[in-house]
């Protein structure tokens, strides 16, 4: 019976290293969307070398919230909601501001910064 190999801290260039190849059984849809519109325009461009003209598709915004005016009203909606946001969390630090200052006045701080030395 042979005694086990003890691994080496020096490299040994005769044998190749170990490697670690991860493979996850995660399936990644976004891999899987790309490799289908992948074969979609390979087999688009395939059919369209018989010289035949293409046909053009556009886009119909049928449906509720996809027509302009229903875009526009809920761009300016979040907009209207971010300025009020921005505008509460400026109250929320003047607040805090003006509560810091109160407490400096009252404390042994404000002899130290606030008044102008005596005497």
């Amino acid at each position: 019976m042979k005694a086990p190999r003890l691994p080496s801290p020096f490299r040994n260039v005769r044998h190749a290293p170990r490697n670690f190849t991860f493979r996850s059984s995660h399936v990644d849809g976004r891999a899987m969307r790309w490799k289908q519109r992948k074969e979609a325009l390979e087999s688009e461009v395939q059919g369209a070398e018989d010289d035949a003209p293409r046909k053009l598709r556009f886009r119909q915004f049928a449906g509720p919230g996809l027509d302009r005016e229903t875009r526009v009203q809920a761009t300016r909606s979040a907009r209207r909601r971010a300025m009020l946001r921005s505008f509460a969390i400026l109250l929320v630090l003047l607040y805090a501001a003006w509560r810091g200052l109160l407490w400096v006045e009252t404390t042994d701080f404000a002899r130290e910064y606030l008044l102008p030395p005596g005497p």
